[in-house]
Formats: structure tokens, sequence, C-alpha cells
């Protein structure tokens, strides 16, 4: 059962204590949403989160259909090579059997990568994104637009995401406040990795509680691209293969 009291002396005392009639240096909790923020005061730190959501809920988002989303992974590197190196490394270990990949050549000093399995799967499209931009030390931007009605982007730094935004954060579902903020695009982190203006990050890159209240996702994302100096993010891998310079990466049928 998960704690959900806060962190007396006492219940602290009695923790270290079974820690060490166990001899583990590291004291190990479970504790509810309501209590995290006190015990994170106290000390600890969050490792993992568990999730939850209404069975019958889940079933039916698994049975309604869903609409197509599309998205491509900017890379700010004139290396063309070495993305294409990459690709060809980190795709094929992706679970999903992407059908082929497409690399651009260097537009605004940024080189573009799209992927079949990444349209279909959005989240192994992250998974790409992070590993181009761990492998080769460079700022590297995933954006896209998820089931024709949100749009997303990371921003990845040397592999790690130092900003995300959603245009509608709770899209997928009710998300504490924290996490509805965190979905918001920061201005001075996109100004610093893309040049950007932040005066329009603010004005364009904006968020909604649904998605009327935006702008069509292909648009939006057309826009958040030109804030961002980045091309060819209108569109995913099905219509990558006809820009000018464009280099296929195919793939075997699994």
């Amino acid at each position: 059962m998960p704690i959900d009291e806060q962190p007396s002396e006492e219940l602290l005392r009695d923790l270290v204590e079974r820690a060490r009639a166990e001899e583990s240096s590291t004291v190990r909790i479970e504790v509810t949403a309501t209590a995290a923020g006190a015990w994170m005061r106290a000390g600890f730190s969050e490792t993992a989160r568990i999730l939850e959501a209404p069975r019958d809920a889940l079933e039916a988002r698994l049975q309604t259909e869903k609409a197509p989303s599309f998205g491509s992974i900017h890379v700010q590197t004139d290396d063309v090579d070495a993305v294409v190196r990459g690709v060809e490394q980190f795709v094929p270990r992706l679970p999903g059997n992407s059908r082929g990949s497409v690399v651009s050549q260097p537009r605004n000093g940024w080189v573009a990568v799209y992927d079949e399995l990444g349209d279909r799967e959005p989240e192994m499209l992250r998974r790409l994104a992070r590993e181009l931009s761990d492998r080769m030390g460079a700022v590297v931007l995933l954006l896209g637009a998820e089931e024709e009605q949100v749009v997303r982007f990371v921003l990845f730094e040397r592999g790690r995401i130092v900003d995300e935004y959603l245009s509608v954060p709770e899209y997928f579902g009710e998300l504490p406040p924290g996490d509805v903020i965190a979905l918001q695009a920061n201005p001075t982190v996109v100004a610093r990795l893309t040049g950007a203006d932040p005066v329009e990050v603010r004005r364009v890159v904006r968020t909604a509680e649904g998605p009327a209240e935006l702008p069509p996702a292909r648009e939006l994302v057309g826009q958040v691209a030109g804030v961002m100096g980045v091309e060819g993010a209108e569109h995913g891998h099905a219509g990558a293969e006809g820009t000018a310079g464009a280099i296929a990466v195919p793939r075997e049928a699994a």
C-alpha cells in the first residue's frame, strides 16, 4: 500500500531502522500522489512512477480507431553522413519493424529524419531522436502532429530532454498541474537552442484546453517549424522521399 501520510520524524526513524535491519543503504518507499511533494522535501527523489487508468476507459481507447500521426526529427548539423549512419544503426533496434527512413540534405543548419515506424508510433520517433542527439552530441528537435489533433515538440541536447510542448497538455488524459505547466514551451530554452525569437515563441507556440481552440494540427506544426527555422516539418515519411537530395534508407520487411 502506498504511504499517504506525511514524513513525520517517527515514521522516518522507523524506515531507517528497517533499512538498517535489511542491511540496505537505500530507503525506498511508495507514496500517493498527494503525499509525494512532502516526501521529496524530506530528502527523497523520484526514481519511478506508478500510473493507473480505469480498465474500461483503456479498453475503449484501444478499440477506437486512431487518426494518423506524423512527425520528423531535425538534427542541428550539416553532417548528413553522420545522421545517415545513426539512422542505419538505431532504427533496426526499434521494436515495430520500420519499413524505411529518409534523411534530408541540410536546410538552414538542420538535417531532417523521417521514419515510417515513427509515423505509426510517435514514441519510437522520440527514442530515435534521443539516440541521435546522444550519439552526435547535438541539439535535436522532434516535431509532429499526433492523431491529427495535437502538436508536440521535444528538444534534446546531448541526449537529454530540455524542453517539451504539447498543444493540448491533457489531450491524452488528466495530468497534475505541474505536468501541465511543464508541457508549455519555454521561450528562453527554445531561443537558446534554435535561435527563435522568444516573443514569436510565446505568440505561436500556445497551449489550450482543446484542439478546437488552436489552428488545425498540420497548420500549427508549420507555424512552430517556422518560428524555429526548420523546414520540411509539415509531413512525415510519406512525403519525404520526393524532396530534393533526399537519401532513402530502405529496410527489408520483417
